[in-house]
């Protein structure tokens, strides 16, 4: 699976969010762009594209920014990236009346169905949790 730099920046936006999800205060557009090298002109519309399915929500102000519209746990990377990208899934441009085709055909489908489960299983919560069991230092002795 090929995802566009677009898509890329939402995920690591939400996933910022996600790990910002008990803070009191919203979080700021400089501080996501800032942590993630994301252009913030770029970062405003991606996020906007995510408010406007409801995925994030945003409080205007001096002290606004944006928020998960539902808890990390309820968020899975198949919405984000569905969002970004379309749920229009390739397949493939064979010819698909011969016995080859049609067995590539469903290989494809059957990929695709793989893909989307995999991606519909993992909550932002999970890939947070990763990342910080990932950061964590290994001692050696």
């Amino acid at each position: 699976m090929k995802l566009s730099a677009r898509t890329e920046y939402a995920c690591l936006a939400v996933m910022y969010l996600a790990e910002n999800w008990s803070a009191a205060a919203p979080v700021q557009i400089r501080r996501i762009a800032e942590e993630h090298g994301i252009p913030a002109r770029f970062l405003v519309q991606i996020l906007l594209q995510l408010k406007g399915v409801g995925l994030v929500t945003s409080i205007r102000g001096a002290g606004g920014g944006y928020r998960l519209n539902k808890a990390p746990t309820e968020i899975t990377l198949r919405d984000v990236i569905e969002t970004m990208e379309g749920d229009d899934w390739p397949s493939t441009s064979c010819d698909k009346s011969s016995p080859l085709g049609e067995a590539l055909l469903s290989f494809r489908q059957e990929l695709c169905r793989t893909q989307r489960e995999r991606l519909e299983s993992i909550s932002l919560a999970e890939l947070v949790e990763q990342a910080a069991v990932d950061a964590e230092p290994m001692w050696y002795i």
